[in-house]
C-alpha cells in the first residue's frame, strides 16, 4: 500500500484532502452561509425601512404643497386673476410655509403675470418652454417637476404647477409654487445625524431624470446621479429593493424606494462593511473553528508543495526556457530536474516524457525551419521579380504580404501596409488619394469578393518613384483577384494583382487615332490634290490661266495642310520625348498676339477679337512656338464659337500665391457653348476632341491643345481651361508664365480692338 501511494500522486493528494480538509470545510461553509443570509436580510430590511420613512415624509410634504396649489388654483381670486388679493394670499401662505420660495402665475401663453416675492424684471417674460408649464396644461391636478434653476430667485427649486380655469372651463393661467431644496437637504442631514456619523450613511432624493434634489453629501442639485448610483435605473422604473454596488474600491448597500404621488425616489446607501457588521462579528466567531482547518491545511500544503507543486514548478521552469532556435544545451537534462528524474511516480514519468519530447521537438523544428526557409526564399524571389504589384490577404481582408513593386507604387513600406495600430489603415488612405474614382474601385473590389467579375481596370492620378517622390502622371491599372486555397480546398486567403497597362492602352489609343488620321486627315487633302492635278492633266480639257491658278492654289493649300499635320506630329513627339529646344528672346506681347491673329486661318467673317493687354509687356519666350500656342487657342475658340464668335485676349499679373510663385497670365475667352465640366482636363490629351468619333464635325486631329500644353510647360508655365462664370456661355483658356519671363518696356503702343478682315 505504501509503495502504491508513493507511485500514485493522485492517491497522496486524495488522502491528505480527506483527512484534513473536507469535514471541517463542509461544516463551516454550510453553517456560515445559512447565518450570513439571515443577517444580510435583516440589514437590508433595516435600510429599506429608513428609506421608506424618508419617502413617506417627502410624500407628505409634497402632498401639502400640492393641496396648497390645488386650493389656490380653484380660488375665486385665481379664477378672476385678482392680483391684489392673490398677493395677500401668497404672503400669508409664504409665512406659514417657509420652504416655499416663490408663488407665480403665467397666462395661457406662458407670459409671467405676477409673482411673490414680487420681481418686476420677470413680469412679461415668456416661460412656455418650461416643463412644468407644458405638463400643467395637460392635467387638472398639480404637477411636480424635476429639479431646475429658478431664473427669478437664482436658486435651485422644484416647481408644483396647476392650471387655473374659469367657470366655463377655459384655461386662464398656470399657477406655480417653487419649493426651495435647502429645507429638504437640511431635513436629510438631521436624519443622518440621528442615525449615523457622516460618511457612514448617504441619503439621496432624486427626480425622475435621475438628478439630485437633496442629499447628505453636499453634491450640488441637478447633478446627474445615474452613473454614480446604479440603483437609480431600477427605482426610476417604480421598483423598490436592495442592491450591492462597488464605488472607489468600497462596496455599498443601496436601498431604494419610489416616492408615491410623484416621479421622485429615495436612495439610502451604507458601506456593506457597516451594514453587515453583525455578519463580520459572526465571522469573527468562526475563527476559532477555522484554526483546526488552518493547521490541517498547513500540513496538507507542506506535503503538496514538496511532493507535487515544487516539482511541477521546476518542470514548468525548465520548459519555459526551451528555445527551438537554440538547440545547443537541452535544458531537461540540466540540474534543475536532477531530483525529479530519480522519482518512480507520475512526476518522474512526466519529466522523462518531457526530456524525450524536447529532443524530438528540436530535431523536427530544425527540419521544418530549413524547409520553410528554402520555400520562403524561393517565393520571395518570385514575388520580388514580378513587374506587377501584388497583395496577399487573409480571409478577413487583413493584408499579410505586399511585394516590392506594390510598396514602391503606393509609397509605403511593407511594415506600414501590414500594420494594425491605426483605426483607418494607411494603405486605404493612400489608395483613396491615388485612385481617380475610389468609389468605382471599391465597388469593383466588392463585386469581385461577392463572386462578380474579378478583372477590371481603373485609373490613378500618379505613382511614387524609387526615391519615394510622388509623380503626378495618370496611369491605367488592371486589377485581378484570385483565391488562395489549401490542399483541402479551404479558403486561406486572397491575392490581388495590380498591373500597369498604361502603355498597352496608350498603344491601342494611338493605333486607333492614327488610323482615324490616315483615313480622314491624310486621305482628304490627298484626294483633293489628286483631283485637281488629274483635272489639269486631262488632254481634252482647255484651262484658262485663272482656272489653272485656282487649281494650283488649292493643291498648294492642301500640301500646306499636310505639312502642318506632319509638323504637329513632329512637335508633339519632341514634347513627349523631352527633346524640345527653345530659342528664347524678348518679344512684345501685343506683337505676338497680332502675329498669331494674322496667321490664323480659322477666323471668318463676323468673327472679331478684342485685345485687352497691359501696355509695354515683353515676354522672354520662343516667339514661333509661343505664337503657335496663341494661334491654336484663337483658332480653337473661333472653331467652336461659330461665325458670330466674339473672342477676347487679355492678360494680367498674378500676385504670389500660397502654393506658387508670382506670374503673368494670358487669357483667351470666347462666347461659344463652353466645355463640359468633366472634360476640362481631357481636352489637353493628344488626339482627343470634344465631339469625338471618326465622323467629326470639326477638322483637325486633336493635337492642338496637347501641343499648347507641352510648349507652355517647356517654358516653365501651365495652361488650363474652364467655363465662364460671368453669366455668359463660353470657355476660358489661361496661360500662366513665371514672372522671370516677363519684363516692362519703356515705350508702349496703344492697345485696342483687332478686327479680322474677310478672306
Amino acid at each position: 500500500m505504501f509503495k502504491l501511494l508513493r507511485r500514485k500522486i493522485s492517491l497522496q493528494l486524495l488522502s491528505f484532502y480527506i483527512l484534513f480538509v473536507i469535514p471541517v470545510l463542509v461544516g463551516v461553509i454550510t453553517f456560515y452561509l445559512f447565518e450570513r443570509n439571515q443577517l444580510q436580510e435583516e440589514a437590508e430590511r433595516a435600510d429599506l425601512g429608513l428609506a421608506q420613512s424618508i419617502a413617506l415624509e417627502t410624500e407628505t410634504n409634497l402632498g401639502r404643497v400640492s393641496e396648497i396649489a390645488n386650493s389656490l388654483a380653484t380660488s375665486d381670486e385665481a379664477r378672476h386673476l385678482d392680483f391684489g388679493q392673490l398677493q395677500r394670499t401668497f404672503a400669508n401662505r409664504a409665512a406659514a410655509h417657509p420652504d416655499i420660495s416663490l408663488f407665480f402665475i403665467h397666462d395661457p401663453n406662458g407670459n409671467m403675470l405676477t409673482n411673490y416675492p414680487y420681481n418686476p424684471q420677470t413680469i412679461g417674460q415668456n416661460y412656455a418652454y418650461r416643463e412644468y408649464f407644458q405638463e400643467a396644461l395637460k392635467r387638472d391636478k398639480p404637477y411636480i417637476s424635476d429639479v431646475r434653476d429658478s431664473a427669478t430667485l437664482e436658486i435651485t427649486v422644484v416647481t408644483v404647477s396647476r392650471r387655473i380655469t374659469n367657470e366655463a372651463g377655459q384655461v386662464v393661467g398656470i399657477l406655480g409654487i417653487n419649493l426651495s431644496l435647502e429645507k429638504l437637504t437640511a431635513n436629510l442631514n438631521v436624519v443622518r445625524q440621528k442615525i449615523a456619523k457622516p460618511g457612514v450613511v448617504r441619503i439621496w432624493i432624486v427626480d425622475g431624470a435621475g438628478k439630485s434634489l437633496a442629499n447628505t453629501e453636499g453634491v450640488p442639485p441637478q447633478t446627474d446621479l445615474q452613473a454614480r448610483i446604479p440603483s437609480l435605473k431600477k427605482v426610476l422604473h417604480g421598483e423598490s429593493g436592495n442592491q450591492l454596488t462597488r464605488e472607489q474600491d468600497r462596496e455599498w448597500l443601496n436601498s431604494y424606494l419610489p416616492v408615491q404621488g410623484s416621479h421622485w425616489a429615495v436612495v439610502v446607501q451604507r458601506p456593506s462593511a457597516v451594514a453587515f457588521a453583525s455578519i463580520n462579528n459572526f465571522q469573527a466567531g468562526l475563527i476559532l473553528a477555522l484554526l483546526l482547518l488552518v493547521l490541517g491545511a498547513s500540513f496538507f500544503w507542506f506535503m503538496l508543495n514538496r511532493r507535487v507543486i515544487a516539482p511541477l514548478s521546476r518542470l514548468a521552469q525548465a520548459t519555459s526556457v526551451v528555445d527551438p532556435d537554440k538547440p545547443e544545451g537541452l535544458v531537461m537534462n540540466s540540474t534543475i530536474l536532477a531530483h525529479e528524474r530519480q522519482r518512480t511516480d507520475e512526476i518522474g514519468g512526466l519529466v522523462a516524457a518531457f526530456i524525450t519530447m524536447e529532443a524530438k521537438i528540436y530535431e523536427r523544428f530544425k527540419l521544418i525551419y530549413e524547409k520553410l526557409q528554402e520555400q520562403f526564399q524561393t517565393l520571395e524571389a518570385i514575388m520580388r521579380s514580378m513587374e506587377e504589384g501584388m497583395l496577399l490577404e487573409d480571409p478577413a481582408g487583413k493584408v499579410v504580404y505586399a511585394n516590392q513593386r506594390f510598396c514602391q507604387s503606393v509609397g509605403l513600406s511593407a511594415d506600414e501596409i501590414i500594420a494594425e495600430d491605426s483605426p483607418e489603415p494607411l494603405l486605404r488612405q493612400r489608395l483613396t488619394h491615388l485612385i481617380e474614382d475610389p468609389e468605382g474601385y471599391n465597388q469593383g473590389v466588392n463585386q469581385a469578393l461577392s463572386g462578380g467579375p474579378r478583372l477590371f481596370e481603373f485609373k490613378v492620378k500618379g505613382i511614387y518613384n524609387q526615391s519615394g517622390e510622388f509623380v503626378q502622371l495618370r496611369r491605367d491599372i488592371r486589377f485581378k483577384m484570385f483565391n488562395v486555397r489549401d490542399s483541402n480546398g479551404q479558403l486561406i486567403g486572397r491575392g490581388k494583382i495590380f498591373q500597369d497597362v498604361t502603355h498597352q492602352n496608350e498603344v491601342e489609343r494611338v493605333k486607333t487615332n492614327l488610323l482615324a488620321v490616315v483615313s480622314h486627315e491624310l486621305r482628304t487633302p490627298l484626294t483633293a490634290i489628286k483631283g485637281y492635278a488629274s483635272g489639269l492633266l486631262e488632254p481634252d480639257v482647255a484651262w484658262d490661266d485663272s482656272s489653272q491658278a485656282y487649281c494650283l492654289q488649292q493643291i498648294v493649300g492642301e500640301c500646306d495642310r499636310l505639312a502642318e499635320l506632319v509638323n504637329s506630329l513632329l512637335e508633339m513627339s519632341q514634347v513627349e520625348a523631352g527633346t524640345l529646344k527653345l530659342n528664347q528672346a524678348l518679344y512684345r506681347l501685343d506683337w505676338l498676339v497680332q502675329e498669331a491673329l494674322k496667321h490664323s486661318r480659322i477666323l471668318r467673317d463676323h468673327q472679331s477679337v478684342n485685345l485687352s493687354l497691359p501696355p509695354g509687356i515683353l515676354l522672354k519666350v520662343d516667339g514661333r512656338r509661343f505664337g503657335v500656342v496663341l494661334r491654336n487657342l484663337v483658332e480653337n475658340a473661333g472653331k467652336y464659337a461659330g461665325k458670330e464668335a466674339l473672342i477676347e485676349v487679355s492678360a494680367h499679373f498674378e500676385p504670389p500665391h500660397a502654393t506658387r510663385e508670382p506670374g503673368f497670365i494670358v487669357t483667351v475667352q470666347d462666347n461659344g457653348p463652353g466645355i463640359p465640366t468633366h472634360l476640362t482636363e481631357r481636352i489637353f490629351e493628344r488626339f482627343y476632341q470634344v465631339d469625338g468619333g471618326l465622323e467629326r464635325s470639326s477638322s483637325g486631329v486633336g493635337l492642338g491643345l496637347a501641343i499648347c500644353r507641352g510648349l507652355v510647360a517647356a517654358h516653365g508655365g501651365w495652361i488650363r481651361a474652364e467655363n465662364r462664370t460671368d453669366g455668359s456661355s463660353g470657355a476660358l483658356f489661361h496661360i500662366w508664365l513665371p514672372a522671370r519671363l516677363v519684363q516692362k518696356a519703356e515705350t508702349v503702343e496703344q492697345e485696342g480692338s483687332y478686327l479680322i478682315p474677310s478672306s
